[in-house]
C-alpha cells in the first residue's frame, strides 16, 4: 500500500454525536461525508480506512461502498479484535457484516480484545495513511486521541464538524 493514496476515518461512535441518527443534520453529515470521499478520490486517494466502529466508522464504511459504484476506491476494514461486532445491537451488526463482506481487505489486529486495542488500530489506520476524513468537536476519547496521532504524524485533516457544519 502507498500511504500517500491512503485514508483513514475517525468519529464518534451514534450516541456520542451532537444529533440523533433520524436528525436532517444526519442527512447533512452523509452528503458531507461522501463529498469528502469524493474529493479525495480525485485527489488520488484509492484506499479508505474504516475501524468500524458503530456510528462514523460504519457510516463512513457504507460512503466508501456507495462510492466504489461509481469511482476507483476501496474499502479498507481494520478490526481491533475477532468479534468486535459481539455486542453490538443487531442493525449495527448487520451493517458492520455487510461492510466487511464487501471490504477489498480487511486487517484484523488481535484474536482478543484487550486494553489498548482500539488505541492500536488507530495508531495502524494513521500509520498507514497520509489524509484522515473525521468528525471531531472537541470531546474527549479515542477520535480526539485518533486527531491528535494524525496532527503529530503529519497528515492532513478534513474535519467534518468544521465550518461545513457549523449549521448544527
Amino acid at each position: 500500500m502507498n500511504r500517500a493514496t491512503i485514508c483513514c476515518f475517525s468519529g464518534y461512535r451514534a450516541e456520542k454525536m451532537p444529533f440523533p441518527a433520524n436528525d436532517p443534520h444526519m442527512e447533512a453529515l452523509l452528503s458531507a461525508l461522501d463529498l469528502a470521499i469524493a474529493d479525495a478520490a480525485a485527489q488520488g486517494y484509492t484506499g479508505f480506512f474504516s475501524g468500524m466502529s458503530t456510528g462514523f466508522d460504519l457510516w463512513a464504511a457504507e460512503a466508501v461502498l456507495r462510492a466504489r459504484d461509481t469511482l476507483p476506491v476501496q474499502l479498507f476494514c481494520a478490526i481491533p479484535f475477532d468479534r468486535q461486532a459481539d455486542r453490538y445491537p443487531l442493525d449495527w451488526k448487520r451493517r458492520f457484516n455487510h461492510c466487511l463482506l464487501a471490504a477489498d481487505r480487511v486487517f484484523a489486529l488481535s484474536r482478543r480484545y484487550y486494553a489498548g486495542c482500539y488505541a492500536a488500530r488507530n495508531r495502524f489506520m494513521v500509520d498507514a495513511s497520509s489524509l484522515l476524513i473525521c468528525y471531531f468537536d472537541g470531546k474527549p476519547g479515542g477520535t480526539a486521541q485518533t486527531v491528535r496521532m494524525a496532527e503529530q504524524s503529519g497528515l492532513r485533516i478534513i474535519n467534518l464538524a468544521g465550518p461545513q457544519m457549523q449549521f448544527l
